[in-house]
């Protein structure tokens, strides 16, 4: 019994603390069809150099306004292509998200014990 108590722990702290390798789970529900085709024109635009479309597909993503599934990291990729279009509040954003990044990882790598991942 003992050794089902301490497995159950290590689990659950692991996940707590980041995750086994990094495994997160998202909660997801259905897309607005007109959410969906909004994302679809602007990721277009921002491939053709708009930056307002790029930073609009950034919020998208960072809010997970898309199916509820947020995906930071590429979020971060448009802000910068809208940023390099000289939008401001985009620039600002990807300031923001390096700078919480850099936080998360300093702190995963100072708590985190190694699971050979």
């Amino acid at each position: 019994m003992t050794n089902v108590k301490t497995i159950t722990f290590v689990a659950l702290y692991a996940l707590m603390v980041g995750g086994l390798c990094n495994v997160r789970a998202q909660m997801q529900w259905p897309v607005n069809p007109q959410a969906a085709q909004d994302y679809a024109s602007d990721s277009e635009k921002a491939e053709d150099g708009d930056a307002e479309a790029a930073y609009r597909v950034g919020k998208a993503l960072e809010s997970g306004r898309l199916g509820g599934l947020k995906d930071l990291k590429k979020a971060l990729s448009f802000y910068r292509l809208a940023a390099q279009g000289g939008h401001q509040q985009a620039a600002e954003r990807v300031a923001e998200i390096e700078a919480e990044l850099s936080q998360i990882q300093e702190k995963q790598e100072i708590s985190r014990p190694s699971l050979g991942c």
